[in-house]
């Protein structure tokens, strides 16, 4: 197995665990995790050893997203953010879409809040199982921009137009409960049973026909999501446009501020 900076790999058998691991900054997405992340799917895709995988992170949170603050040090510096934002994005609508055409299954540990495109990778496997403690936070329009990572297509083709249009236009943070009742998750756990419980589900998938699972997820993405790079770059260049706005410069001088965001446009 490769080494990596932000991401620790285990074999338990036949499924690989995969663990987001740059907890100090809640498993932020950024240009080395996201490419990271791609390498050790493909990797783990092309490992015959592997049947299953199970995508983790590590500490409180699962994936928190883009790095706002180096959102921040750009927006307050004055330096312009749409070499970033044209750079992430592609980034991780790469790891969306390895995610969704990995020919083994993936499952979710969601240990922590996932946000942002945090949000996109749970979403993206093919089961989630969630920690009670776990939280699902579509936190884009607290810093102005649309969502990102498949999320707009994935959470409403999940739970549908009202409740998605909720989830997003609002904000709303999930429970791991609610998600489960929203049809977001597939199992909430106790939090010290989840990497158990997970793997356990792995393990079933991974004792499972591989060709007839990998031929199953691709009918499964082309009757769901057929469209889903097309959605991506739609969700790319809206964040790029929007991130060069003045509500956008707003919404992370409020997050540095800790205060609510006054919104004009």
């Amino acid at each position: 197995m490769a080494d990596f900076q932000t991401i620790l790999l285990q074999d338990h058998g036949a499924v690989r665990v995969l663990t987001l691991n740059q907890p100090q900054l809640f498993n932020p997405l950024d240009a080395v995790s996201g490419t990271e992340l791609v390498a050790a799917l493909e990797g783990a895709d092309r490992d015959p050893a592997v049947r299953a995988l199970v995508l983790t992170g590590a500490g409180k949170a699962f994936a928190a997203g883009g790095n706002v603050r180096l959102m921040a040090e750009k927006v307050l510096g004055g330096r312009p953010t749409k070499p970033f934002f044209t750079e992430i994005t592609a980034i991780l609508n790469r790891s969306i879409i390895t995610l969704r055409r990995l020919s083994k299954p993936v499952v979710c540990a969601l240990n922590g809040v996932a946000a942002g495109g945090g949000l996109g990778w749970c979403l993206a496997c093919d089961l989630v199982v969630a920690a009670q403690s776990a939280r699902l936070d579509p936190a884009y329009v607290r810093i102005a921009v649309n969502p990102d990572g498949g999320a707009s297509a994935l959470v409403t083709r999940l739970i549908g137009l009202k409740r998605a249009s909720e989830f997003f236009l609002l904000g709303r943070v999930l429970t791991a409960q609610e998600a489960l009742e929203w049809g977001m998750v597939n199992r909430v756990v106790e939090d010290g049973q989840l990497l158990p419980q997970a793997l356990e589900l792995a393990q079933a998938l991974a004792a499972g026909p591989a060709k007839a699972l990998a031929a199953t997820k691709a009918l499964l993405n082309r009757a769901v999501l057929g469209d889903l790079e097309g959605i991506l770059e739609d969700e790319r260049q809206g964040i790029i446009e929007l991130a060069d706005q003045p509500d956008f410069v707003e919404g992370i001088k409020a997050f540095v501020e800790k205060r609510k965001p006054q919104f004009k446009d």
